[in-house]
């Protein structure tokens, strides 16, 4: 691959493989939702659930890329170990969703209350959680388990409420996967405003946390609402 770079020292080539690898997988995502949905349809549930749980990965590796290409741009070194070790992690790309889940009620408490430690740890149960039940419905949307001394079938455990909660989440799923893909397009069209903007990610951030020392939420929600509006500026 071509090391062939920007004034800013940002790989094009690299930036438009991590792009190209977005598109397939989020091509890939909707086709998984496609089948899921024909399989659904069609009384397959076990394999229909399956399939969603698939594609709910794949829209998560078009944000891990989404981070990677930032990582660049704020001057990180690609770490191609790494993110082929991000991309391959069941565990890691359902941590990643969670990301784009509702609040748990514990979470929600401990920000309103000012407890952003509690919070923290709040949604990295959350987090632990959603991995684990999405793990366990994979499984068992595939495998006949033995659990407590009786054999199970796929279509003994999945039941149809369980596979229009994930379908509904996967059409979710899809739309931030395609922000997502537009966000990459967007660093590729313009990398060197791109580079500006996020090079002083770091710097702006702390900025903001010092402003804003008893509230994070509200310090990286501003910083995100700057980005957004410098990406759109046609400067």
């Amino acid at each position: 691959m071509s090391t062939r770079t920007t004034p800013y020292a940002i790989d094009k080539a690299l930036l438009s493989e991590l792009v190209r690898g977005a598109q397939k997988t989020f091509e890939n995502a909707e086709t998984l939702f496609r089948e899921a949905s024909v399989l659904r349809e069609a009384g397959f549930l076990s394999r229909a659930y399956c399939l969603h749980q698939i594609s709910l990965e794949e829209c998560a590796k078009i944000e891990i890329l989404g981070w990677h290409a930032t990582s660049m741009f704020m001057g990180h070194k690609a770490d191609f170990g790494k993110l082929r070790k991000n991309l391959e992690s069941h565990a890691y790309k359902n941590r990643t969703n969670a990301y784009f889940l509702e609040r748990s009620e514990e979470e929600e408490a401990a920000i309103q209350s000012g407890d952003f430690e509690g919070a923290a740890e709040a949604f990295s149960q959350m987090q632990r959680e959603f991995h684990s039940k999405a793990n366990i419905a994979k499984s068992a949307s595939l495998y006949v388990d033995f659990t407590d001394g009786k054999f199970v079938a796929p279509n003994e455990r999945i039941k149809p409420e369980m596979v229009a909660e994930i379908a509904t989440l996967n059409d979710r799923f899809l739309r931030v996967g395609f922000s997502g893909l537009e966000r990459l397009q967007m660093y590729e069209t313009n990398p060197e405003k791109i580079y500006k903007l996020l090079n002083g990610f770091d710097k702006r951030l702390l900025e903001l946390k010092d402003e804003h020392p008893n509230d994070p939420v509200r310090a990286l929600n501003t910083f995100l609402q700057e980005m957004l509006e410098r990406m759109r500026s046609p400067d």
